[in-house]
């Protein structure tokens, strides 16, 4: 027997405004989990409303000011909020599973336990939003840079990341949190050039180029094999040691290894 599928409410799909949902809350008599699956909000001005506990998957809220919104323990899994604004929102507890933030502004943001896992967090902002039990697995992050690094924020940006950064080491999640450490130096490299801060920059290029912050070791040994061949070329050229081209490497490699 086939099971019965979910009626979808009468406004699902619908453009709705911030009228319509503080008119559909009043109908609902103001208790929680107002039923808005699937609505179409896209950039309705919702911010400081108190939509805890709300159904909001599938919504489309792409450009939605969501300015100290309540959404605490709302459902928005697979919801499109793409460009939305949700500074100062209460996203404490919600499921986010599957939504699309790709971009959207989230500084100062509650995501205390909220279920993030598949989310697109592409380009999305994060300083400052607390993260502490969020669950991140297999949340989608590009190449990790935030918007705030590709807006010149650096500051905000290096905040950002070494949040994410804290946030996945504590998850277990080592090498995700590499990533954002290195994106946090970089922001900090760069933060420092703008400055002017001629000893720092040349410090942290100097770091970033010879092995990535700690994070990129195959430059270690990239740059010892240039050393070890570049130096066996010079004693080949020069004569210094006697033989050929294989006894100068073989002499530039023990010396550099400390074995001779």
């Amino acid at each position: 027997m086939e099971k019965p599928r979910r009626r979808r409410p009468p406004h699902a799909g619908e453009a709705l405004t911030r009228a319509d949902v503080i008119r559909l809350k009043k109908q609902h008599g103001g208790r929680r989990g107002l039923d808005l699956e699937g609505a179409d909000l896209h950039e309705a001005d919702l911010s400081e409303l108190d939509l805890h506990g709300a159904e909001l998957p599938q919504a489309n809220l792409q450009g939605a000011d969501l300015f100290k919104a309540n959404l605490r323990r709302a459902d928005l899994t697979v919801a499109n909020l793409q460009g939305a604004s949700l500074i100062n929102a209460n996203l404490q507890g919600t499921n986010l599973h599957g939504a699309d933030l790709q971009g959207a502004d989230m500084r100062w943001t509650d995501l205390r336990r909220a279920r993030l896992q598949q989310a697109d967090l592409r380009r999305a902002c994060l300083d400052m939003a607390s993260l502490r039990d969020a669950d991140l697995e297999n949340a989608n992050w590009g190449d990790y840079v935030l918007r705030d690094e590709i807006i010149g924020e650096l500051w905000w940006a290096a905040s950002g990341y070494r949040a994410l950064k804290q946030r996945h080491t504590e998850a277990g999640m080592y090498d995700i949190a590499g990533h954002f450490f290195y994106r946090e130096m970089e922001a900090r490299r760069k933060l420092a050039q703008k400055e002017r801060r001629v000893a720092e920059v040349i410090a942290l290029n100097a770091f970033r180029l010879l092995y990535g912050y700690g994070e990129r070791p195959e430059r270690v040994i990239g740059w010892a094999a240039a050393v070890i061949f570049g130096l066996a070329l010079v004693h080949w050229l020069f004569g210094t040691v006697a033989g050929g081209f294989l006894d100068a490497l073989y002499y530039s490699g023990v010396s550099f290894t400390a074995l001779g």
